[in-house]
């Protein structure tokens, strides 16, 4: 008999806000899968988990996810790396690999959910809080009200897209900003959004930053919140 593959979400870095669901499932999996930048990186998302879920039991699997735009995922997964993966299913455990965050917003645990139930494998999600909710939630800021619309992009896109963007939406979430802030503040301050831009950095951590827009020291856990919508009021 076949085992399962969870896909958990242990929220943005605070471990009080690990679900009571995601600890359940994490204390009963026999196997915890953890995406690293290489071998020996460590694991935001397995800190955050250990302190909150007992993991003791479980089997440690580092999966290795390079950190390259370019990369097509669902292809390199497809190449043999999630060979460890399902003989631990074909064994019949249940398997649960973490993700910062939730599953379901730009998460490496959703490509693999989704080639193992293409394989026919059964899988589960979990969610978990995102960065921008808890980042908003700290900040006390609604993300969208009445009938504003919302939009999440990566800032990964061109200056042109996110201008766009900007001119089209009434709030906007760009995430992984930290390396897009030498454009991303002139093209707000042009815009005459820099005043309705807030910074969240490393929400949840110790070194959490809300605030104004400006270029710190870079962290992939950058998120701005752009609120657009606020100006009609």
């Amino acid at each position: 008999m076949n085992g399962i593959f969870y896909a958990v979400g242990v929220g943005s870095g605070n471990p009080l806000e690990l679900t009571l669901h995601a600890k359940q499932i994490l204390e009963q999996a026999d196997v915890i899968v953890i995406p690293v930048k290489h071998a020996n990186a460590d694991s935001v998302a397995f800190a955050i988990a250990q302190q909150v879920a007992d993991m003791r039991k479980a089997e440690i699997l580092k999966m290795i996810f390079p950190m390259q735009s370019d990369l097509d995922y669902k292809n390199y997964l497809k190449s043999g790396v999630l060979d460890p993966v399902i003989t631990y299913l074909e064994a019949g455990k249940k398997i649960a690999m973490i993700t910062l965050g939730d599953v379901s917003v730009y998460s490496t645990a959703s490509y693999v959910r989704e080639i193992l139930a293409e394989f026919g494998y059964q899988t589960s999600v979990i969610p978990g809080i995102s960065s921008f909710s808890a980042g908003a939630a700290a900040a006390q800021l609604s993300l969208c009200e009445n009938q504003e619309s919302l939009l999440i992009l990566p800032a990964v896109q061109s200056p042109e897209s996110v201008q766009q963007a900007i001119l089209q939406v009434d709030n906007i979430i760009i995430m992984k900003a930290g390396n897009a802030l030498p454009w991303l503040i002139p093209m707000l301050e042009e815009s005459e959004l820099l005043d309705h831009t807030v910074m969240m950095q490393n929400i949840g951590m110790p070194d959490a930053y809300i605030g104004k827009p400006v270029i710190r020291e870079k962290s992939y856990f950058t998120t701005l919140l752009i609120k657009k919508g606020s100006l009609k009021s």
